[in-house]
């Protein structure tokens, strides 16, 4: 089996948005959403309308933002935890900061 670091380099294994079952609870709340939103977008009037459609890709762009901060920080703790398995936890902890010692 080839790595992940290699098929990741090589375009084979990409990071793409998932897709979910429509009757999945992921579904059933994105639905809810959009629902929500489009008799939302009906009720007000153009100059709210824009003033939601703003605060609405405002929070999209939050929520990507950190989306990539969670997965960035997930994953140097996977790798954090990787290494403790190498190294032990001795590697880890100096004698000031451990209260044990």
């Amino acid at each position: 089996m080839r790595s992940v670091l290699t098929l990741l380099a090589e375009g084979k294994l990409t990071l793409e948005p998932r897709f979910f079952k429509a009757g999945s609870q992921y579904g059933h709340i994105m639905e809810a959403l959009s629902e929500s939103e489009d008799k939302l977008l009906v009720a007000l009037k153009a100059d709210e309308r824009k003033l939601f459609e703003a605060f609405s890709e405002a929070q999209t762009e939050m929520n990507r933002l950190s989306g990539i901060d969670r997965f960035v920080y997930g994953y140097r703790l996977g790798v954090l935890m990787t290494i403790e398995v190498f190294l032990g936890a001795d590697a880890f902890i100096r004698e000031e900061d451990d209260p044990d010692r």
